[in-house]
């Protein structure tokens, strides 16, 4: 497999020109184990995401999707694995790659992805949505860490730290 297309599931723009067009795909074991690697994560247990798909103009397509996973991650402090249920949505606007150049500076929200020989990749959307929405820095819940800073732990407004002024030590050093 390719790293790019681990997962990949092609629509094409005339199925989504005519009406609405909504789908759900899924990873399978294959997949997920595929993804487990190029995400550096110990377990993907299930990737489902849930499309409606809209044409909007031009060759633009409005993408709206749910992204439900459950995935075992690894605690970066205890080092455990712990298991995270994930549910997350998403906006996206696909515009052909000839427009692109175009079109962008005036899209600002929701993300803009181009598109080229007339189909769009949405399993590669998903695995890249489901990138992002991954913690980077994940934590197992309830660990208890002294390395771990907690709100309570922290006493801003009592610091009073006085520090000398910069100037009256370099005056004291010219006095030398």
């Amino acid at each position: 497999m390719d790293a790019c297309c681990e997962f990949s599931r092609k629509i094409y723009v005339y199925q989504i020109q005519k009406k609405k067009f909504e789908t759900e795909i899924e990873a399978n074991e294959e997949e997920k184990e595929a993804l487990t690697k190029r995400f550096s994560i110990p377990k993907i247990l299930s990737l489902v995401c849930f499309y409606k798909l809209s044409y909007f103009y031009k060759g633009h397509i409005r993408a709206q999707g749910l992204i439900k996973a459950s995935i075992i991650h690894n605690c970066v402090i205890s080092l455990e694995d712990f298991p995270v249920e994930i549910e997350e949505n998403f906006e996206l606007i696909f515009i052909p790659a000839f427009q692109i150049s175009q079109e962008l500076e005036g899209l600002d929200d929701p993300d803009v992805i181009s598109y080229e020989n007339d189909y769009i990749d949405i399993g590669e959307v998903t695995a890249q949505q489901f990138a992002l929405i991954l913690d980077p820095y994940p934590h197992k819940p309830n660990i208890d860490n002294d390395l771990i800073l907690k709100e309570e732990d922290l006493d801003i407004i009592n610091i009073t730290s006085k520090r000398d002024n910069p100037f009256k030590i370099l005056e004291k050093l010219k006095k030398v």
